[in-house]
């Protein structure tokens, strides 16, 4: 578990963010909005609480609602994803774990970690890992 900030920010710097705490349920996530938006085989976020979140260069920050809504919040510039907003839970966040500065880790403890909506994973990849792998959320 992480005790010091966790920072990121998006390709080009002008989006820049600080989580005063470790993020909660790490997921990589197999659904086909997010391998478009990211343009990889899947996208893993961790989930951080609204009050612990900072974030600076809000001036360029956009957003694109994928799925009713699900707020993808991203850079204007670089295009790069920071994170994702639920109108569900707007008390939290869901980070792009992608988005993390180098050598950053998202904190989480052992066995909140899993695979999501892995009935629509790319037939031609199959991570080898013993994390679980559920259909949807898994909820």
């Amino acid at each position: 578990m992480t005790t010091s900030a966790i920072t990121g920010g998006c390709q080009c710097g002008a989006v820049r963010y600080e989580i005063s705490e470790p993020l909660h349920d790490v997921s990589h996530c197999h659904c086909s909005m997010c391998r478009k938006a990211h343009g990889t085989l899947f996208a893993s976020f961790g989930r951080a609480r609204r009050d612990s979140f900072n974030l600076t260069g809000e001036q360029n920050v956009t957003g694109y609602e994928s799925s009713p809504g699900m707020v993808r919040r991203f850079c204007k510039s670089c295009g790069g994803q920071v994170v994702i907003m639920s109108n569900d839970a707007p008390e939290v966040f869901f980070v792009a774990l992608g988005s993390l500065d180098a050598g950053q880790s998202p904190g989480h403890a052992a066995g909140e970690e899993k695979h999501i909506f892995w009935e629509s994973k790319v037939d031609w990849y199959d991570p080898i890992d013993d994390l679980p792998k559920v259909t949807g959320y898994g909820e």
